[in-house]
């Protein structure tokens, strides 16, 4: 199911998705739960926090953005950020379609954790943090500059199920989005919030996995603890 992306207030938007996961029985009855939760947290406004929560620490900065994360999360290593791909499934994707979907994973300033399986195996979840100029037309607003960044990161995967709703980061204008695609055998989700930030930039938080039921609700408690610096 394609849906043609929209920018929608996330309560719209959370209603539209629930009608559309229902009609086309996409994921079955514990996804359409997992996504009502991840819209509904988003929807509601945030008090961002001075200092991380007991179960989570610090990630980061990247480029000028931290975040909170669960503490069992783990840095990756820039040597070990494409093993950590693979893991997910992002591994065939072609370079440039990959930073579409996790747009600067790969620059000096960025930051990638994942989520690794129990032992120390392959990561079930990976996430990267980065920050970039935004290089829109001049006078785009920031909702507009951010609804056009998602929309070529849909046309550059062919997503399957594309959607985005707007919301606010740390105060700042920003988009959820939700992609889900197919990467050759493997069916991919990517999460991730957009963020208008100060001095023309856009801020990322993106989290990839294939086990989007396990990681919706997760991905919407990072909210309030992303920090978007000044610099």
């Amino acid at each position: 199911m394609r849906r043609i992306p929209a920018l929608l207030p996330v309560p719209a938007f959370a209603a539209a998705l629930v009608l559309a996961v229902t009609g086309c029985a996409s994921g079955g009855n514990r996804s359409t739960q997992a996504e009502q939760a991840m819209y509904a947290a988003v929807s509601k406004p945030v008090t961002v926090t001075t200092a991380p929560p007991a179960s989570r620490e610090w990630g980061g900065p990247a480029d000028g953005l931290r975040m909170a994360v669960p503490k069992k999360w783990v840095t990756v290593a820039p040597a070990d950020r494409a093993r950590a791909l693979d893991a997910v499934g992002l591994g065939p994707l072609r370079p440039a379609v990959l930073q579409s979907v996790l747009p600067g994973w790969d620059s000096p300033g960025s930051v990638t954790l994942a989520d690794p399986r129990p032992g120390g195996g392959a990561a079930l979840a990976v996430m990267s943090l980065s920050c970039a100029a935004t290089h829109l037309p001049p006078g785009t607003n920031a909702l507009t500059g951010l609804n056009m960044v998602a929309e070529q990161e849909f046309a550059a995967v062919n997503s399957s199920n594309a959607q985005l709703g707007q919301t606010t980061v740390d105060g700042h204008t920003a988009v959820l989005v939700y992609n889900q695609m197919s990467v050759g055998p493997a069916s991919v989700t990517a999460l991730q919030y957009a963020i208008a930030a100060p001095g023309g930039r856009t801020c990322y938080v993106t989290l990839a996995t294939q086990k989007q039921v396990r990681f919706m609700r997760a991905f919407s408690r990072l909210r309030p603890a992303i920090q978007v610096l000044d610099s």
